[in-house]
């Protein structure tokens, strides 16, 4: 996810979600721990869920890993519709390795996300696949590896100096290159032109992926001598169009919309129509409506981070490094990802549960 607001709104949203888990022995044991890792997880503000891989997986050879728990940590809450593809794609890799999947959301709270990881770590888990939107899960990382416990960051990795080294690897969009590239498409389009202002609303601003965005745009548009003013929105819908409507409306020469996530770029048309405007659009993710809009032409493109393989490859990289010793990689999920009016009806039947 991302960073879409300033002030108090950056504050409120700015973190990640997180979850731990533990396979006990005995069936005793088994319950009194399942109970034990839930108060936990209600205590430090979260939400919780378990996922059992199927028995022993398809995956032969190598270390026994069947039946082991893993922690995968959401950023976000249960109600955020981007991470549904991503849960699916780590429950089919869990199923094909016979792991039994943790997922833990920290509702955009770097303390919630720390104490989460910290009882995963207590509850002896194998591996921990998890957002990291910033510095502050440095330590818990390193706390992790240190206890052999292997980590895959998914969708952002924020951990920087010490921390950085203990992020194994990083399953997830290329920021940079996705913001120039969506840039690049609107400005070959003729949609941006030299001299040009477009506005790009954001979720968290100061989050990894927002500044990296918005980084990548920049360089498209610099290079034509055009400009980009960046905003933070928020995450939920209603309060994203109020900013963007006030935005348009005291800033009447906006030429175009370069919306760095996909809350902002979901309610970009619905803004634009209200105050009266027919400006192109372009931007990041995939929902319903942002599909609905490309069709419409309201939309004239987004970047899609393919987010089922964002679950799926961090998960599958922990268990064949698990069962393995293979060393997990970093994975460019966005790659020219772009959907638009070409492409958009192969993508429609796939949301939510695999786009």
């Amino acid at each position: 996810m991302i960073q879409h607001k300033e002030g108090s709104l950056m504050a409120k949203h700015r973190n990640f979600s997180i979850f731990l888990g533990r396979t006990p022995q005995g069936a005793m044991m088994g319950v009194f721990c399942a109970f034990l890792i839930a108060l936990l997880a209600a205590c430090s503000g979260g939400s919780t869920s378990t996922t059992p891989g199927s028995t022993g997986g398809t995956l032969s050879g190598g270390t026994d890993i069947s039946g082991k728990t893993i922690l995968f940590e959401i950023q976000s809450s249960p109600s955020d519709s981007f991470f549904v593809p991503v849960v699916n794609g780590a429950k089919k890799a869990a199923g094909i390795a016979g792991l039994k999947l943790q997922i833990q959301y920290a509702s955009n709270d770097d303390t919630t996300e720390v104490n989460q990881v910290n009882t995963a770590i207590a509850s002896n888990v194998i591996g921990v696949a998890l957002s990291i939107p910033d510095a502050g899960l440095n330590k818990v990382i390193c706390a992790a590896r240190a206890k052999g416990i292997a980590v895959v960051a998914f969708n952002i990795d924020g951990a920087t100096g010490q921390g950085a080294s203990c992020v194994q690897g990083f399953v997830g969009q290329d920021f940079v290159q996705s913001g120039a590239l969506i840039a690049q498409k609107m400005i070959d389009s003729g949609q941006i032109k030299p001299g040009d202002h477009v506005f790009c609303p954001v979720e968290f601003p100061a989050q990894v992926y927002a500044v990296q965005r918005y980084q990548g745009v920049k360089q498209a548009l610099s290079a034509i001598g055009a400009t980009c003013e960046e905003l933070g929105t928020g995450v939920d819908f209603g309060p994203a169009k109020s900013t963007m409507v006030s935005y348009l409306l005291g800033h009447p020469h906006t030429s175009a919309i370069i919306a760095l996530g996909h809350a902002p770029l979901d309610q970009a048309p619905a803004a634009a129509k209200q105050v009266g405007r027919t400006i192109p659009i372009g931007g990041f993710d995939v929902t319903s409506d942002i599909l609905s809009s490309i069709k419409s032409g309201a939309i004239t493109a987004t970047v899609d981070q393919q987010p089922y393989i964002q679950g799926f490859q961090s998960v599958m990289q922990l268990a064949l490094y698990l069962k393995y010793a293979i060393s997990p990689a970093n994975i460019n999920t966005s790659n020219g990802a772009l959907i638009d009016k070409n492409n958009v009806d192969k993508v429609v039947s796939l949301v939510p549960d695999f786009r």
